[in-house]
């Protein structure tokens, strides 16, 4: 089982073969992981909070599903390794074509 926890009190579980999206605990979107079709990415560099000279750095990744569900995810950039563990796990569930 894989975990990845983001910002908005967000969290990504790749459970055998199933992906699911929670937010505040409670599912928001659950499908099977076969039916992943594709991840895009984004690195992003913001402020911290409004005319502050803060910056964080986060990575959003938007994952791509048969039937149409797209899920939106953002995470520290630190996450990024295991935002990629996950990818490579809904790749590997994927059928052979």
């Amino acid at each position: 089982m894989l975990i990845v926890d983001g910002q908005s009190n967000e969290r990504l579980v790749l459970d055998g073969e199933w992906f699911e999206k929670l937010h505040g605990g409670q599912s928001k979107t659950r499908v099977p992981a076969s039916s992943f079709r594709g991840a895009t990415w984004q690195d992003i560099d913001r402020r911290v909070k409004m005319f502050s000279k803060e910056r964080e750095q986060l990575v959003s990744v938007t994952l791509a599903f048969d039937g149409g569900p797209f899920v939106g995810f953002v995470a520290p950039a630190e996450k990024r390794p295991q935002l990629e563990a996950i990818v490579a796990g809904l790749e590997a569930a994927r059928p052979a074509s």
